[in-house]
């Protein structure tokens, strides 16, 4: 036999190897099978309602005067809050939100309508039922776009007592007129935000806890993942064999969490099925090198589990899902680098919405350099396995 066929035949034995002791494995099979058809339902049944519409809201209004009676007729006017009570102290509107009857509360101080009539700045407050983000992000939509409007509406009384009136005082107001689009987003959803990036995140966290557990078990057997099932080393055989096996399943699990799954609860989804494939095809191969190289490091199938509660916040809060990454410090910017769905997770969003491919074109070639350097540090892992 050539050194070739002899190659291509070393291959394909890792791979069905690898197969079998997958699906010989309860707790691996448990993994792929429940975490990874199972959750992406899941947080979309969780999370399929992501607005929140007519959210009840208790104002202490104590000022009662003009100014601040408008702005609670058109804070009581938006989609997102609704004014359900009106109190004559902070302590009713606590005790209602203590009894959970509203989720929000207004505040405005006594000399609010005093200090807009002499030209100064005025304050009010916003509290939310932070139970779930959604009272907080109503309460603070609300809030600013009735403060928007009031600004503009006070100005032009100010320039109308000056007698600037009519296209002049619009002109005075706002110089560059703007329209508020917004394309891939318009209710401001929240499952727009977390649904993407959980998608992605599943798929990465599912990979290596899988082949994690799957290395565990077979250290504390006795066996070794880096050896050829004939014998004898060899690393490329080895990683591309592996990963053979587990692209095939996760490219099912990929297709079927990033289509079907946004497709049965209709979540926007604007790129074509090839398009996503294609997509689907780098990051699936970025989080096999990069579990594999990662995995090398357990020996324990308990280990897994310390490092499920320790590194998915981590790799969830890196991914600028919670946060921009512009705002990251240089040291987490560096960090997020090491996980595949910092890219993926933001390819995935964008190509979702976009339907364009080339506009995640900066994520593929992270991604593909991902791939290059944790296929030569999954090598490198194999060889010291065969070492030891």
């Amino acid at each position: 036999m050539s050194y070739i066929s002899k190659w291509f035949h070393d291959v394909w034995n890792i791979f069905t190897r690898e197969l079998r002791l997958i699906g010989r494995d309860n707790g691996v099979m448990l993994i792929f099978c429940f975490a990874g058809l199972v959750y992406p339902l899941l947080y979309n049944w969780i999370y399929h309602d992501g607005v929140v519409d007519e959210m009840p809201v208790a104002v202490v209004d104590n000022s009662r005067g003009s100014y601040s009676h408008r702005y609670v007729q058109k804070f009581d006017a938006t989609r997102e809050c609704a004014i359900a009570y009106d109190c004559v102290s902070m302590a009713e509107a606590e005790e209602l939100m203590k009894e959970q009857k509203v989720h929000g509360i207004l505040y405005i101080p006594s000399d609010f309508d005093s200090r807009l009539a002499l030209g100064e700045q005025a304050f009010l407050s916003t509290y939310a039922d932070m139970s779930t983000f959604l009272y907080y992000k109503n309460m603070t939509i609300a809030s600013n776009l009735v403060m928007l409007d009031e600004v503009h509406q006070i100005q032009a009384e100010h320039y109308a007592a000056k007698g600037f009136t009519g296209q002049d005082a619009v002109q005075l107001i706002e110089p560059v007129q703007y329209d508020d689009a917004r394309l891939y987003n318009p209710n401001i959803s929240f499952t727009m935000f977390f649904i993407y990036m959980a998608l992605m995140m599943i798929l990465q966290q599912v990979m290596f806890y899988g082949s994690s557990t799957l290395a565990g078990t077979l250290r504390e057997e006795g066996r070794s993942f880096a050896q050829l099932v004939e014998g004898g080393h060899g690393m490329g055989r080895i990683v591309l064999g592996r990963g053979a096996a587990y692209f095939l399943v996760f490219l099912f699990l990929g297709a079927y969490g990033a289509v079907l799954v946004p497709h049965l609860f209709h979540l926007p989804m604007h790129a074509a099925w090839w398009d996503m494939m294609l997509f689907l095809a780098f990051f699936v191969a970025d989080i096999i090198v990069f579990s594999f190289t990662w995995s090398s490091g357990i020996y324990k199938r308990e280990t897994v589990l310390v490092l499920l509660l320790f590194v998915s916040p981590i790799a969830v809060f890196l991914t600028g899902f919670t946060w921009p990454t512009e705002n990251f410090p240089i040291f987490w910017r560096i960090v997020s680098y090491v996980f595949p769905t910092t890219f993926g997770c933001r390819a995935y969003m964008t190509l979702s919405q976009t339907g364009n491919l080339s506009a995640i074109a900066p994520e593929l070639w992270a991604m593909t350099l991902q791939t290059v350097v944790y296929y030569v540090l999954a090598s490198a892992a194999i060889l010291v396995e065969n070492r030891k």
